[in-house]
């Protein structure tokens, strides 16, 4: 297959993904949010631990 049609394809699946996708309302954008930061705070905490663990071992 050329790059010309590769590139067609490609082009052709980015419409069907547009097409399909919805905005989201305010009620699932503000769950989406609080899991998103509960998600980042989670990873954030345990990174401190183990910080917190190599600095007390070393």
């Amino acid at each position: 297959m050329s790059l010309w049609g590769k590139m067609k394809d490609m082009v052709g699946m980015w419409k069907t993904i547009f097409l399909l996708a919805k905005k989201p309302d305010d009620e699932e954008f503000k769950l989406i949010s609080k899991l998103t930061f509960l998600g980042f705070g989670l990873v954030g905490g345990i990174a401190y631990i183990i910080h917190l663990i190599f600095v007390i071992v070393s």
